[in-house]
């Protein structure tokens, strides 16, 4: 079965990517912090790779021609084609409908804001996916979601969402149903986009070694230039 491991990401540029930190962090940093989660990311998504054969990496990034913004996150042999859409249940409506068309046969599409997010959780996302009615989504804290994934497109889930708000997931459940698909949901799991999210994985990262080091490197040297 081919099997697409999809990053949806903004280009980042200075000014527009983790916008609700920029006051506890500059423009420059929030984008430095934006690179960082990309690159872990990414080690997250190789680690999947290697270890189901049939994944390809794809990064479905905005906004269109900004293919250069991304030379500075470390990602190695992922497709990259740009999202499409007025708001972002388009952008994930037409990407899932651009990778069935390239005859993908299972599609699980992350965000960029969950440095941390263990890589059992997408393991489990794409063993739970047995069938064309099945959808996967992973709730994120803030009401949103990290993670969705369907074998086949289900529009309905899209229509309608009031993106961006704490309504997102409980909307998206109730779309499931009007759809009447097999939803399946997985463990809670946050993104971070808030001073107090990001003191949360700030505290994640001193309690384990093991993950997110390009995120764990930056905040350590901006602990550093902080402090002198």
């Amino acid at each position: 079965m081919r099997e697409a491991l999809v990053v949806m990401a903004k280009a980042p540029r200075v000014g527009e990517v983790k916008t609700r930190l920029i006051g506890s962090l500059t423009a420059e940093e929030t984008t430095q912090l934006h690179i960082a989660f990309l690159s872990d990311t990414f080690v997250l998504m190789e680690e999947v790779m290697e270890e189901r054969d049939e994944v390809s990496l794809v990064l479905c990034y905005m906004p269109e021609g900004e293919e250069e913004a991304f030379e500075e996150v470390e990602r190695e042999g992922s497709m990259m084609f740009a999202q499409r859409g007025d708001d972002l249940g388009e952008r994930l409506r037409n990407c899932f409908a651009d990778l069935f068309t390239m005859r993908f046969e299972s599609v699980v599409v992350i965000g960029a804001d969950s440095p941390t997010l263990p890589g059992e959780l997408i393991y489990d996302a794409f063993d739970s996916l047995e069938n064309e009615n099945d959808v996967i989504l992973g709730p994120a804290t803030d009401g949103g979601y990290y993670l969705i994934g369907m074998r086949r497109l289900h529009p309905r889930l899209f229509e309608a969402v009031p993106w961006g708000t704490s309504e997102v997931m409980a909307v998206t459940e109730a779309r499931a149903g009007e759809a009447g698909v097999n939803l399946i949901v997985m463990p809670e799991w946050y993104d971070v986009d808030t001073p107090a999210e990001l003191e949360k994985l700030r505290e994640d990262l001193r309690q384990t070694r093991e993950s997110a080091p390009f995120t764990r490197r930056f905040l350590n040297e901006l602990a550093k230039k902080q402090s002198d």
